[in-house]
């Protein structure tokens, strides 16, 4: 590793370590707190050896640097550091123990992150409790090592390091005029990291209020419902007013309320119920613990925490609690970006059925029509086709070859097995009906488990598959016919969870289709064709195709106001596939299935060119169709700032005012058949209760295969960006 690369790691790594203690990974809120632990110098600097002496060792062993830089590794030992910097005199004996104990610490995190990570579990701060025991039990019989007496004489200690004016200051802090169940609170915050002083306490309030408004305001409810607790119960306030172990409240309601759930009323209320249970642990384990001379620090935030997020994962519903999926180390990010999810994805499924069959089809009988959709087979579609008059057939419609859709290809829906054929049952003549045979020639495939798709009423000796072939999306498997209960020809299309002809239907969405009211064409996405609708698979159009076509290793580059900006496509270890601005150092997260380019999430500058593309092109169709509109919604997260964004997440997790609209319209291209130049403009609306609205507007320029030109224009300033080519 080269030194630069070296010197970074171990920075960020450090001051991860400590915002990782409030569940973040903001590295000003690490400074902060770094800040705080120096209140007392011998403090901080144990504990910031600790995590220095526990990133090299990290490195030095091999472990991901990635969970190193994000202090994953290190926070364990940060505290281990600060308690031993409070309870010892500094010596060589000291410092080699400190080393040693931080390597204890490490091999403990990464074997409960190991063994809970199994289960879906954190390791939370169990490695420092049982680190500090160990060092609390044998410092008793190791005559080198000596117990501070720094506390004893503060004020000495104070004048020492500066002077009278020091002396004053820490007085005056001391005998603010504050409610004793605030002196406590911003204590208890100090007492998080070893300093038993309001100072600390306030500089960790300022620091939290500023990382994050949800936790801020969580930090105070735990605090206030565990102190009300003791209060009414008339508890021993010398554990929260000598021991500050209310810290206990602070942490375990920020990591139920807004770290490890969705921040929501239901989330905030789980923190009321709970607390209570941590004031009953405090109790209890001071008293077991008490025997053994060892304190309880934060074990009764590790158990109950511990054990409200394993006994949720054991549901059997859950929608009275969201358990967070993808961590964004901030609750805000957790809750905006699971909203944002919700709103864009809420119908979105793991399997992505389409329509099985080319070109426009009429939604004949939809869910629960009145001809045979009833009971167990409600929720299926009958699809034929129609002329401009509404006609199925060509006059004068007596024989089957004089329907539209007779003999047109019937396609596998998704790819799969075939798992039944029948294909033995004649045609009718338009009219009659075989009710021996109700579904007629029937093919059924196997997607996944409990998920098949059925096509009936095939046209007799037109089955293209077998029983145990595999298909793939799109894949032609007959034509349409009219065998069955069918007295003209069409396709019965229903999903099922069993693999039998006759099975029940299950209510499934079509991933992607158009359908076309009065002409004009709407995009739909995972929706389901209603009767009587004309709908089709959307057709992609190349020249969209190749300029939304992003694989990693492609190099992009892009000139606008004078200056040139190049972009990478990479995939990350999830696969997850990004674009990359080499000069802003920002990622923006696409997907592309072929049907649609969508963005899924961005980190960086805001202020980017990639920024503006992220929101410009935040979902687009890769099929033009004239003046179709494609919406969507932005998360809140990366679209607003500044005060609008502060006061919207204090009350984030109860109302939601603040809105974010996107809309992306085919407006232009050269030639219907293979253009050669498409305009698509789109638009950014920011709407909120307070401020009114606020338009930002884009246009691409594609042509030769590529986007050309983007252009983008915000509060009458327009920024053009132009392709460079190589």
């Amino acid at each position: 590793m080269k030194p630069r690369e070296a010197a970074q790691l171990y920075f960020e790594g450090a001051l991860n370590s400590y915002s990782q203690i409030f569940f973040s990974n903001d590295r000003w809120f690490g400074i902060l707190l770094i800040l705080a632990s120096f209140i007392d110098p011998y403090v901080g600097i144990s504990g910031l050896i600790a995590v220095l002496v526990t990133q090299f060792f990290s490195i030095w062993l091999g472990f991901d640097k990635e969970q190193v830089r994000n202090g994953v590794y290190g926070f364990n030992s940060v505290m281990v550091g600060l308690v031993m910097g409070a309870l010892y005199q500094f010596s060589i004996q000291f410092f080699i123990l400190l080393v040693f104990i931080s390597l204890l610490t490490l091999m403990m995190s990464i074997a409960f992150s190991s063994s809970l990570g199994k289960n879906k579990l954190p390791f939370l701060s169990f490695p420092f409790i049982i680190g500090v025991w160990i060092v609390i039990l044998t410092g008793r019989s190791y005559l080198a090592l000596s117990m501070s007496e720094r506390g004893i004489y503060t004020i000495n200690e104070l004048w020492s390091y500066g002077g009278q004016t020091l002396v004053n200051f820490y007085e005056a802090m001391n005998n603010l005029p504050i409610p004793l169940a605030v002196d406590v609170y911003l204590k208890s915050l100090g007492a998080i990291f070893f300093q038993y002083n309001i100072i600390s306490g306030i500089i960790i309030c300022i620091g939290l209020l500023v990382y994050s408004r949800i936790a801020f305001t969580l930090s105070i409810v735990g605090f206030v419902t565990g102190y009300l607790f003791y209060y009414y119960f008339q508890g021993d306030f010398t554990q929260l007013n000598y021991s500050y172990i209310g810290f206990n409240f602070i942490l375990s309601a920020i990591a139920l309320g807004g770290f490890f759930l969705i921040p929501s009323f239901k989330s905030y209320l789980v923190v009321i119920l709970v607390t209570p249970l941590i004031a009953l642990l405090i109790s209890a384990t001071s008293i077991v613990m008490g025997v053994f001379q060892l304190p309880i620090y934060s074990m009764p935030f590790n158990i109950i925490v511990l054990l409200v997020i394993y006994v949720l994962q054991l549901r059997v519903f859950s929608k009275k609690l969201d358990l967070v999926v993808y961590q964004q180390f901030s609750p805000e990010k957790n809750l905006y970006k699971h909203i944002n999810r919700m709103e864009r994805f809420k119908n979105d499924t793991y399997i992505h059925i389409y329509l099985p069959f080319f070109g426009e089809w009429r939604v004949s009988q939809g869910h629960e029509g009145n001809i045979t959709h009833k009971g167990d087979w409600k929720e299926a579609w009958d699809f034929d086709v129609v002329d401009d008059k509404g006609n199925t057939y060509r006059m004068p419609g007596t024989q089957a070859e004089e329907f539209y859709c007779y003999n047109l290809p019937v396609l596998a829906p998704q790819a799969g097995y075939v798992i039944k054929v029948e294909d033995s049952i004649e045609e009718n003549p338009i009219g009659g009906i075989d009710l021996e045979n109700n579904w007629g020639n029937t093919v059924i495939i196997k997607h996944s488990e409990y998920l098949y798709t059925k096509l009936s009423h095939l046209k007799k000796d037109s089955i293209k598959v077998k029983e145990g072939d595999s298909v793939k999306k799109g894949d032609k498997i007959a034509t349409c016919g009219n065998s069955g209960r069918s007295p003209e020809p069409h396709i019965h299309f229903q999903v099922q969870s069993t693999p039998y002809i006759g099975s029940k239907t299950l209510k499934h969405p079509i991933c992607y289709y158009i359908s076309l009211e009065g002409g004009n064409p709407t995009f739909h996405s995972f929706d389901y064709p209603e009767e009587n609708q004309i709908v089709s698979r959307v057709s992609t159009t190349k020249l969209i195709k190749n300029a939304f076509y992003f694989i990693p290793g492609n190099i992009f580059k892009f000139n606008a106001d004078g200056e040139t900006v190049e972009w990478e496509v990479f995939t990350d270890a999830y696969n997850q596939t990004y674009i990359y601005c080499h000069a802003t150092k920002s990622y923006a997260y696409f997907v592309n299935n072929e049907t649609l380019h969508y963005f899924t999430d961005f980190v960086g500058d805001k202020n980017s060119l990639l920024y503006h593309f992220y929101i410009g092109a935040h979902k687009m169709l890769l099929g033009y169709y004239q003046d179709l509109s494609v919406k969507d919604e932005l998360p809140i997260s990366t679209f607003y700032n500044g005060l609008a964004r502060i006061t919207q997440d204090f009350i984030a997790p109860f109302y939601i005012y603040l809105k974010a609209h996107y809309k992306a319209t085919f407006v232009e291209q050269d030639d219907s058949m293979e253009p050669r130049k498409i305009l698509i403009k789109s638009s950014a609306n920011i709407v909120n209760s307070f401020m009114g609205k606020k338009k930002t507007d884009f246009e691409f320029h594609l042509e030769n295969g590529r986007i050309e030109r983007f252009l983008i224009n915000s509060n009458g300033k327009e920024i053009i960006a132009e392709c460079v080519k190589d």
